[in-house]
């Protein structure tokens, strides 16, 4: 296959490359806000947690029941933040596989290329060669020439 081919090629995987790089800044997004919503709910528990006991009956059953909302909250947004991590491996793994498809064909072009410069080389030798040998072959035959005009 040519090189043009394979660039042609190569475009097309790192056009996927990119948007799954795209994809995977957004997952990675994703889990940081829900990162983050669940350190706000962790950090409201505590300083329920860290607040003073009342005195009051009703206002200790309305703390017991702020806490467990709080850490019902927390339970599912652990389910979120779980779920977001998931997403975020996947589209990291996709990444790291169009990364290592591009990475292929770019090793591939620079073996082309390589392969490419040896038979350039060597079609540059013999045609030298054959110019020097071309060269000798008229040296010899105006010498042969020259010799026989001056025996006659």
């Amino acid at each position: 296959m040519s090189i043009k081919r394979f660039k042609r090629l190569l475009k097309v995987h790192e056009l996927q490359e990119n948007q799954a790089a795209v994809g995977l800044a957004t997952r990675l997004t994703e889990l940081g806000r829900q990162e983050e919503q669940y350190q706000q709910l962790e950090n409201y528990l505590q300083l329920y947690l860290d607040a003073p006991v009342p005195n009051d009956i009703h206002q200790m059953k309305q703390m017991a029941f702020i806490r467990r909302n709080l850490r019902g909250a927390m339970e599912q947004q652990a389910v979120r933040v779980n779920t977001a991590q998931a997403h975020a491996d996947q589209a990291r793994a996709v990444w790291l596989m169009r990364h290592r498809d591009s990475q292929s064909l770019m090793k591939l072009i620079e073996r082309q290329r390589a392969a490419d410069t040896i038979i350039d080389n060597r079609r540059q030798q013999f045609e030298q060669d054959a110019w020097a040998t071309r060269r000798a072959f008229d040296r010899l035959h105006a010498e042969q020439t020259a010799d026989s005009s001056l025996e006659s």
